[in-house]
């Protein structure tokens, strides 16, 4: 083997595993990059708050609009999901048919919930719907994006709201 030959299988061998170590680093960065971004990410994602999230309580089926009061939908619990305090009117409007109408809320720009009219009594009546109407005292109502104790950063931090 010729001196040249060597030389050059040393500076190939050099540039394949810096080239090697430079893949890495870019994954590690990318990787890190991705952590950061997804701690400020809301969940759930806007599109499902929008379209499904901002409607009814995790596993009730929105029933649409109710006829019998304008600003207000339907929410029916098809799955017959325990609910701590059935007889309080914050859980359902009508008992034997698990039936709740909730006041219709929209996400805006600033991902906050408000009413169509820019109030806040549409979060303020999910607030006290997770807070007072999961199945037992210790435990609060499913609703992904309302309940933000456990989800950072969420729709809406409950919080005093629920108490009101």
């Amino acid at each position: 083997m010729e001196y040249s030959t060597i030389i050059l299988a040393v500076v190939l061998g050099f540039f394949g595993i810096l080239f090697i170590l430079l893949i890495v680093y870019v994954v590690q960065v990318n990787k890190a990059k991705g952590v950061v971004k997804g701690a400020s990410t809301k969940m759930p994602p806007r599109d499902y708050m929008i379209n499904v999230g901002s409607k009814c309580p995790d596993y009730w089926v929105d029933m649409g609009a109710d006829p019998t009061r304008r600003g207000y939908h339907l929410c029916y619990n098809q799955l017959n999901i325990p609910i701590g305090n059935p007889n309080n009117n914050v859980c359902y409007s009508d008992k034997a048919k698990r039936i709740k109408s909730f006041k219709d809320v929209m996400i805006t720009e600033k991902d906050e919930i408000v009413d169509w009219d820019g109030g806040k009594e549409g979060e303020t009546e999910m607030c006290r719907f997770v807070s007072q109407c999961g199945p037992s005292n210790n435990m609060t109502a499913s609703w992904l994006g309302i309940s933000s104790e456990q989800m950072s950063p969420g729709y809406s931090s409950c919080g005093s709201i629920a108490a009101k």
